[in-house]
């Protein structure tokens, strides 16, 4: 395949350091490196430097714009004046773009009780969508989602991805084979999942009382629910958001990371990466079985399809240290970036 020119550009408020934002991350570094190994020339921007260089479109024939959303007067008329010009591909990672959701997103009457800001947040989004006709998105279902919404849309799934550098890392660590000082771990990455948190805390509070040793590691914002108080000893919680480079030394102390969420549709859409962020480092995983959660077999990761299944799977099962390369090789078979960035070619450059 000749070799194309093709940028990235980010939604995200880490203007000075995007490439610490996750979601930049996943959805665009990740790829366009990826890219760059196959013959391609890429570049990654944030949204905000975009908009005040907009002549660097001239520079490529494909751009994608990671969580379009109109809210410029000068990217609405780039829209306008380019959208037959060049290949432009919105790119979705979250159930962002649909109006008739709003209620279901996660937190909704903590974070934003009037809805207000929530509202023009996914209409913008759900109007951004009008000027494409090619979406790449993260998940089979937030796919099927968006092309309910938009019939005539092209539509192509496009797995968050692990970068090699994130992948060589995670193994070194594993192989260090240190002890790990938390039996449990869980890593909220936004004030949104009091809710999915509590339906499993009397779970968690059965198992502390079980095993008097054993602690849980927390990070994120999060309210502790009262069940857990008796424990709060033994429950390491720093409430603070950390750089995104530093997560898989920390994960790296904890033999089992959880991953509850509740049931709605917005959750239904989301991505699997709390399982394969965590598998590199050999942590085991349990975590509710959402789609892009089921698509994945692995002695490392315990589904949960029921609530109650978090209570016979909350034990301390050992996973068998010898499988860890060849389940390694089997994940990234989906997730791997030179994999995902392969079915971004095909997809978008064929």
């Amino acid at each position: 395949m000749l070799s194309e020119k093709i940028l990235f550009v980010g939604k995200t408020e880490e203007v000075d350091r995007p490439f610490l934002d996750p979601s930049t991350r996943y959805r665009c570094f990740n790829i366009a490196y990826a890219l760059k190994k196959r013959g391609h020339r890429t570049e990654v921007v944030t949204l905000s430097y975009f908009l005040e260089n907009i002549e660097i479109a001239k520079n490529f024939e494909h751009i994608v714009f990671h969580r379009p959303f109109l809210n410029d007067e000068g990217f609405i008329r780039f829209l306008q004046e380019n959208q037959y010009k060049k290949n432009l591909i919105a790119d979705f990672d979250d159930l962002i773009f649909d109006v008739s959701n709003i209620l279901n997103l996660p937190e909704i009457s903590t974070r934003d009780p009037s809805i207000r800001g929530t509202s023009q947040y996914i209409s913008k989004n759900a109007a951004a969508c009008h000027f494409f006709k090619k979406f790449s998105v993260s998940t089979q279902p937030l796919a099927n989602k968006l092309s309910t919404l938009f019939p005539d849309a092209y539509v192509r799934v496009i797995s968050n991805t692990l970068g090699s550098e994130y992948v060589d890392l995670s193994r070194k660590l594993f192989l260090l084979n240190k002890r790990r000082e938390y039996k449990l771990g869980y890593f909220p990455g936004t004030a949104s999942h009091n809710n999915d948190f509590q339906k499993i805390a009397h779970h968690i509070a059965k198992f502390l009382s079980q095993n008097k040793k054993d602690k849980i590691f927390i990070l994120g914002p999060l309210k502790i629910p009262a069940s857990l108080n008796a424990y709060y000893n033994r429950i390491d919680h720093i409430p603070n958001l950390v750089p995104f480079n530093h997560l898989p030394y920390i994960k790296a102390n904890v033999e089992t990371i959880l991953a509850p969420l509740g049931e709605n549709e917005f959750n239904v859409c989301k991505s699997g990466l709390k399982f394969f962020e965590a598998m590199p480092l050999g942590c085991r995983v349990i975590a509710t079985a959402i789609p892009d959660i089921d698509r994945f077999d692995s002695s490392y990761l315990d589904k949960c399809y029921t609530i109650e299944d978090w209570g016979t799977l909350l034990d301390n099962k050992k996973v068998d240290r010898s499988k860890y390369e060849a389940e390694l090789d089997s994940m990234l078979n989906k997730v791997g970036s030179d994999h995902v960035a392969k079915i971004w070619e095909e997809s978008f450059l064929s």
